[in-house]
């Protein structure tokens, strides 16, 4: 990427009428490895394809992005690479793919100067390349100012209004197929049995590298209080909090299930099964969210006017004193007696 740097391309801006223009293979890009970012871009696909239902929409994104967009309403996803020694050739052999395709345009959706994304879109050889005002746009020969809006959750459906598309606030969903839906059930059924008790996910990872990660023994003490509730709880686990599962898994006994799902859609298939999820701000919070499971959300900087979920999706909780396992206990007990179990 800084090797770009040695070749200035500024390119002559344009100002156009997406709407009236013969636009017939699009391509959109957010090229970052976050399972949250991949799912904040999902209102991208369904807005281009409400404004454009007749062409091709492809996508540039992380393998992750690949699995979670499926059943979306694109035609191809292109998977982007991080690991050595692929990257070294693989951005060669995309971009070639893509100027291959001529496509009409092709967007960065990321709205925060994406480098790779930028890269990505300003030699793709579209004949309009549109991204956000800022540091990389001298690749885009469409320059779109940044929003003003900060909220993730919001922002795409302003960026593409002032690209003079059609556009309402729609958040993100992920789509399962039946047989998914199915297998989750069967999963979830086998850990709990079946009966109308409710059913609360538990996720406790975060990024501790960020600060968003409540304290194992607070999560513990979460579910040992919810399981005295009669609560079914099911903990679920990442790959970054694997060693965790052995402290979880000595303090409550065989008695509430510990899942380290390796398949990204099993996991959501199951997650889809839960009646309330529970977690920090994190990948899995913005999928719950895009499953439509009521989700509590818990952050721990003040930075949930940009990064949580409205309140028509979750509850969110913050102390800048630090949250209480009381609080979330409080909030939980209070979105409970609003799902109905029927």
């Amino acid at each position: 990427m800084r090797t770009t740097n040695l070749f200035p391309r500024e390119v002559k801006k344009e100002q156009i009428n997406l709407p009236k223009e013969q636009i017939k293979k699009i391509l959109l890009a957010r090229a970052n490895f976050r399972i949250g970012n991949a799912i904040l871009a999902i209102p991208a696909i369904n807005i281009f394809r409400k404004n454009f239902p007749h062409a091709t929409i492809d996508f540039v994104g992380s393998p992750a992005s690949g699995l979670l967009y499926k059943h979306l309403p694109i035609d191809h996803h292109y998977s982007i690479t991080r690991r050595f020694p692929g990257i070294l050739w693989a951005y060669f052999s995309l971009v070639s793919k893509i100027r291959s395709m001529k496509y009409d345009l092709a967007v960065d959706v990321s709205c925060s100067q994406s480098m790779t994304s930028s890269f990505i879109v300003g030699f793709s050889g579209a004949r309009f390349r549109a991204g956000s005002q800022g540091k990389w746009d001298r690749w885009f020969n469409i320059s779109i100012p940044r929003p003003a809006e900060n909220n993730k959750y919001k922002v795409l459906p302003v960026f593409f209004h002032a690209m003079r598309m059609e556009t309402q606030q729609v958040f993100p969903q992920l789509i399962l197929s039946s047989e998914e839906r199915d297998e989750g059930k069967r999963k979830v059924t086998a850990l709990i049995g079946v009966n109308q008790v409710p059913v609360v996910g538990v996720f406790v990872g975060g990024r501790k590298s960020k600060g968003k990660k409540w304290p194992a023994e607070n999560f513990l003490k979460l579910i040992t209080t919810l399981r005295a509730q009669g609560i079914h709880v099911i903990v679920f686990f990442g790959p970054d909090e694997k060693k965790l599962m052995g402290f979880f898994g000595q303090s409550l006994g065989k008695d509430v299930p510990l899942i380290l799902e390796p398949s990204l859609r099993t996991f959501a298939s199951m997650v889809s099964h839960c009646n309330l999820f529970i977690t920090c701000d994190s990948g899995p919070m913005h999928l719950s969210c895009a499953l439509g499971v009521r989700t509590i959300a818990l952050f721990l900087k003040r930075n949930f006017n940009r990064w949580g979920p409205p309140p028509d999706i979750a509850q969110i909780i913050y102390n800048s004193e630090g949250i209480l396992v009381e609080d979330v206990l409080k909030v939980a007990d209070e979105e409970l007696c609003n799902i109905s179990l029927f």
